[in-house]
């Protein structure tokens, strides 16, 4: 980034539409329910929502050199989101749900691969994992925010005498007015910065794979462990709303907190001994996981493994980046996030299968550890590839 002022700008950007991005992530599922759709149909649509993020990031592989590049990008990214958000404020039926959770998915796919052709500029630059991991932060910050202002509407809106549908649908403002604020912080910044000659960035699905191995095996990792802890912490500990809502929060609070401790860290240790020794502990918290017979000791391990698993993802990223030529790094941005959410939607569809399979989420937390060891190691030999340092930052 230029100067100050601008990364400022950045990740209020990724604040804005993280929280539009949490608030739908709670409205969708509760106004599926509220609307009389089954539990299947709400993970159907919600499944939607990840298919779109995908999509979104190959979408920008087309969009992206038309026009102008990441920071035109983003804008799109934000506006896309935006318009997810006006059509959740009037959707009365599910179908119109789920268009609204789709284009905000959209939004972030290409939010993603924007934010990733702005920070990989710099990538192999001293400290510029710092950049991916601030910016992660902030995104998560916003998906926080956003989830539990959306929830706060819609229980004010129940007080109030009005239908859950209908506090639903008002709760939307809280993504609206997030990504409209972005919008228009980002705007004077969406200048063209870059030109691809053939119109479009090349993506193939081979491209640099091996680069975003630890990556893929690190968030197949969290899709096992996070997406069904409120199950476990349901079935299994018999924990109530409040208390589940309270450590899910908690989690995203350990993300956060996570990646600055990873900043700091990575100043210390640098950036390889940073990534091994976060991998290594958030291994060894699954393994706890996996041992836990009380919820005290579930929750703590719960919430070691968000914070040292998700602080490394960040400087992962980086590393990756880093590690391919700057002319190429448009191009691993949008294969990147399209294999990331498939993977995740994988993900998650295997652990719910594994619980219903086994009946006890221990087999999740075994294949989690076993995941992040292979990242551990892959992430060690990715390190002892050349560093591409880009001729000038932007």
């Amino acid at each position: 980034m230029r100067g100050a002022p601008e990364s400022a700008r950045f990740y209020a950007a990724a604040a804005g539409i993280g929280t539009a991005f949490g608030s739908v992530g709670v409205a969708v599922p509760l106004q599926v329910n509220a609307l009389g759709g089954t539990a299947t149909l709400a993970g159907a649509v919600i499944a939607l929502g990840t298919v779109s993020i995908a999509l979104g990031a190959l979408a920008a592989g087309v969009l992206s050199p038309r026009l102008g590049g990441g920071p035109r990008t983003l804008l799109l990214a934000l506006v896309t989101s935006g318009a997810g958000g006006l059509v959740l404020a009037a959707a009365s039926t599910i179908p119109e749900v789920a268009v609204a959770g789709g284009l905000v998915g959209s939004g972030i796919g290409l939010f993603w691969v924007a934010s990733q052709m702005v920070l990989g500029r710099r990538a192999g630059d001293p400290g510029s994992e710092e950049g991916f991991a601030a910016h992660f932060a902030a995104y998560t910050f916003g998906g926080l925010a956003g989830g539990i202002l959306t929830g706060a509407i819609v229980a004010a809106a129940e007080r109030a005498g009005l239908q859950t549908s209908s506090g639903i649908r008002l709760s939307a403002i809280v993504g609206l007015g997030a990504v409209f604020g972005a919008v228009v912080l980002w705007r004077p910044l969406a200048v063209p910065v870059e030109i691809v000659r053939s119109g479009r960035i090349r993506v193939d699905p081979a491209r640099h794979l091996a680069v975003q191995v630890p990556d893929l095996l690190l968030v197949t990792a969290l899709a096992l462990l996070l997406p069904l802890a409120p199950t476990v912490l349901a079935r299994g500990f018999h924990l109530g709303p409040f208390v589940i809502g309270a450590v899910m929060s908690g989690v995203s609070l350990a993300k956060i907190t996570g990646t600055f401790a990873a900043r700091r860290l990575s100043r210390r240790r640098g950036n390889r001994r940073t990534i091994l020794l976060l991998l290594a502990g958030g291994g060894g918290s699954c393994v706890l996981l996996c041992a836990a017979i009380t919820a005290s000791s579930f929750i703590f391990a719960l919430l070691a493994a968000a914070l040292l698993l998700a602080g490394a993802w960040p400087l992962v990223v980086d590393s990756a980046h880093a590690r391919v030529p700057p002319d190429g790094r448009q191009g691993l941005a949008v294969v990147w996030n399209a294999r990331e959410y498939g993977v995740i939607a994988a993900g998650t569809l295997g652990s719910g299968w594994l619980l219903q399979r086994f009946g006890t989420p221990t087999p999740l937390f075994a294949l989690a550890a076993v995941f992040v060891a292979a990242a551990t190691v892959c992430s060690a030999v990715l390190a002892r590839r050349p560093v591409w340092r880009p001729a000038s930052g932007i």
